[in-house]
């Protein structure tokens, strides 16, 4: 009796069996990378094509290329490079038109009472680039007339300092404003006596005292001599304050001629 191995045995049973059909999964995914392979494909394919057309346009057609880059920057200096470069030569002729006027405006830097040392805001504003920056007080009078610009100086000295106004009691106080106010009539008044310039008024006054009244009424006080005139509490308000006022000086003589 001849003996049969488990192997002999085993083989038809595997040939038998048949291969078990794919999964949806295996086929969704297969399908999916069909798609992608041939997307690719076709998207490689254009490409090359484009790059085909390209390729034989720029060859066949140099002028044409040449002309098309030429329009091509010209329109982008056109709406976006031309532009700026003027806002900013706008820019520069302001600026160089504003310090032109500076350096053309003699500005007169007056102190109702002789100061115990330079004050520092004139220092600043002789260090502006104006074409002349005179200090001067009731003991020492200008050479010649006045200038464009003159700056009354009430805070580094003590001409507008009245008791009055530190008074808790309100009706002292008014008492104390309209002293103040005086004072400072009396002295504008000193200078257009001098008969030698109607240059544009910056009033000088100290922050934290309040309106001055006769400030705000000097058109009206002085109608017939003081045309324009501004004010200024501090050393970056005052710098603005004559600047601006050179400025309108300038423009008024211009608006004169």
């Amino acid at each position: 009796m001849s003996s049969v191995s488990l192997v002999d045995f085993a083989l038809p049973l595997l040939a038998q069996t048949p291969t078990p059909p794919p999964t949806a999964e295996v086929e969704l995914l297969k399908s999916q990378l069909e798609f992608v392979l041939q997307l690719n494909t076709v998207f490689l394919g254009f490409l090359a094509l484009l790059g085909g057309l390209l390729t034989w346009f720029f060859k066949s057609n140099l002028d044409d290329a040449r002309e098309m880059a030429t329009r091509m920057v010209r329109q982008e200096l056109s709406d976006h490079i031309e532009p700026l470069i003027q806002a900013e030569a706008r820019n520069i002729q302001r600026t160089f038109r504003t310090e032109q006027i500076i350096s053309n405006t003699v500005v007169d830097y007056y102190v109702p009472a002789q100061p115990s040392k330079e004050p520092l805001e004139y220092a600043l504003l002789n260090g502006r680039g104006f074409s002349d920056v005179r200090l001067w007080h009731p003991g020492q009078k200008p050479q010649g007339r006045l200038g464009s610009v003159l700056v009354i100086d009430f805070v580094n000295c003590n001409v507008l300092a009245v008791p009055e106004i530190a008074s808790p009691d309100g009706a002292v106080r008014e008492v104390g404003y309209k002293k103040r106010d005086a004072l400072v009539n009396e002295v504008i008044q000193g200078l257009i006596d001098l008969r030698i310039g109607r240059p544009i008024l910056v009033v000088y006054v100290r922050p934290g005292q309040g309106r001055i009244g006769a400030i705000d009424l000097l058109s009206q006080t002085f109608p017939e001599d003081v045309r324009y005139y501004s004010s200024a509490n501090t050393p970056v308000a005052l710098m603005g304050a004559v600047v601006d006022s050179a400025y309108v000086a300038h423009s008024d003589r211009q608006v004169a001629t």
